[in-house]
């Protein structure tokens, strides 16, 4: 025999959201609980507000707790990656070598011939991509989430290049994906690149969006995170201050005074 109140819990432990706060400090407290897994962001911002660099520490942050990562890079090599990284003490070479960071170099047609004259790069996977379609790339990242793993993935080249329906269908398979299989998965797209009813479209799929900014009276090494959305919870603020210090991002938790 059942009860409703069974009925009840079972459906509520279905729909538990786990949370995480990247191993940034601040974050859970402001936010009241991190942000939910199985989830695809969207991270944005002009260069130089740091939007990448909050991927590259949530996913550093992933590695060092026992997890895995791919990072998929396009026109930038994963060895300038690297090197932004080290910047602030995240020295992934040990996770490379052990297999739980992957490097993806997603390889357009158009870019063939640029990639091939570059010194090849070992531990650099490699995936070649047709002309008119992005099936490749997908089929990868089904793998990589097959293997657990937390992902990162450059967009900007490839909107260029593509149209808008293979990025879209890329797109709603990795959130379809990520509600199956798991995992946080963001996409790294420049504000003002691209045509912004296209990009609308794009956020309006995607599970989350943090905007990255500027904000005025505040040094060059700081900004505020604006929280344009977040599917399954309801955050305490919509608007974060960060600050970039040489161990990376820190949110802050207090109002400034002065």
């Amino acid at each position: 025999m059942s009860f409703p109140g069974q009925r009840l819990d079972s459906e509520q432990s279905e729909f538990k959201v786990k949370y995480t706060n990247f191993g940034m400090q601040g974050l859970e407290y402001v936010l009241g609980n991190g942000l939910p897994e199985d989830s695809v962001y969207i991270l944005t911002g002009p260069p130089g507000t740091f939007y990448t660099t909050f991927a590259q520490q949530a996913l550093y942050n992933r590695v060092i707790s026992r997890g895995k990562v791919a990072y998929y890079t396009v026109e930038v090599p994963s060895t300038d990656i690297e090197q932004d990284m080290a910047t602030f003490g995240w020295r992934v070479r040990d996770y490379i070598d052990d297999g739980t960071w992957n490097f993806v170099r997603t390889i357009p047609t158009q870019l063939q011939t640029f990639v091939e004259l570059m010194p090849e790069i070992p531990y650099e996977e490699r995936v070649q991509l047709s002309s008119s379609s992005l099936a490749a790339l997908t089929q990868n990242f089904l793998t990589k989430l097959k293997d657990g793993r937390w992902t990162a993935t450059n967009l900007s080249y490839l909107l260029n290049v593509y149209p808008l329906q293979e990025i879209t269908n890329l797109m709603m398979f990795m959130v379809n994906a990520a509600h199956r299989l798991g995992g946080v998965h963001f996409i790294l797209i420049p504000s003002g690149a691209h045509d912004e009813k296209s990009i609308t479209y794009m956020k309006n799929l995607v599970d989350g969006v943090l905007t990255f900014r500027f904000a005025q009276g505040f040094g060059q090494a700081e900004g505020e995170i604006e929280i344009e959305k977040v599917r399954r919870m309801i955050p305490r603020t919509k608007l974060i201050r960060y600050i970039v210090q040489s161990d990376g991002i820190t949110i802050e938790t207090t109002a400034r005074i002065g």
